[in-house]
């Protein structure tokens, strides 16, 4: 498989398929295809996966794209603006994804999920669950806005608004604790949670939080509703 992220503040995913190669998407995220490229739905790695990926929020049904009769191509991309993430993981490793994020990835990845404890899901606002993919192979996921990267070490945890987490590796500690003080959680425009992350590990964020964007949009339209 060879790819190509394409553009600047919309980037989108270029893919190259040999013949008989395979990768395999999140519902919704395609662009275009060659005509050679043969799409099909399937479960996300057998039943108990789709199940867990409704769990998360996400479609049940992943799209396969397979190259036939010579190469092929697809293009896919995520639904808000922002830029294409590639995650190269080895036998075994694993990365954790919002769940929203993912795009594709190479056939040879596995998906399951990354389950949070209660009070990171109620209080952090990140969802019960992340997906979780594991190697070998190639995943790509979109994050909202341009990639802000942390190299996480022990002396030095981040803390993150959980709206605007991307992924992370699965070596770090996740915590949610309350912002200083009422004063700024109220006035600080930051909610009322900050994500700790400690540990050994790399940590991606999106500089926009998608729920924040998607709000946005969402009252806007309604104020221009009002004014007509």
């Amino acid at each position: 498989m060879k790819y190509e992220i394409v553009g600047g503040n919309m980037q989108y995913l270029h893919v190259t398929l040999d013949q008989g190669e395979k990768i395999y998407s999140d519902s919704g995220k395609l662009i275009s295809k060659s005509a050679n490229t043969m799409m099909t739905p399937r479960l996300a790695h057998g039943l108990l996966s789709a199940i867990e990926r409704k769990a998360t929020g996400a479609s049940a049904l992943l799209t396969e794209f397979e190259a036939k009769n010579g190469d092929g191509h697809v293009s896919l991309a995520g639904v808000f603006p922002g830029k294409v993430y590639q995650i190269t993981l080895g036998e075994g490793e694993s990365f954790v994804a919002e769940r929203y994020a993912f795009i594709a990835a190479d056939e040879s990845v596995n998906f399951t999920l990354q389950v949070m404890g209660l009070g990171a899901a109620f209080l952090g606002g990140s969802g019960i669950t992340l997906q979780k993919f594991t190697g070998p192979g190639n995943v790509f996921i979109h994050v909202v806005g341009d990639i802000i990267e942390h190299a996480v070490t022990s002396d030095r945890p981040v803390e993150v608004d959980p709206g605007h987490l991307a992924a992370y590796s699965p070596s770090l500690n996740y915590k949610i604790r309350f912002v200083d003080n009422v004063r700024t959680a109220m006035f600080g425009g930051v909610g009322l949670f900050l994500a700790t992350f400690e540990g050994e590990g790399r940590l991606v964020v999106h500089s926009v939080s998608r729920l924040k964007l998607s709000s946005e949009i969402y009252l806007q339209g309604l104020a221009q509703q009002k004014n007509r």
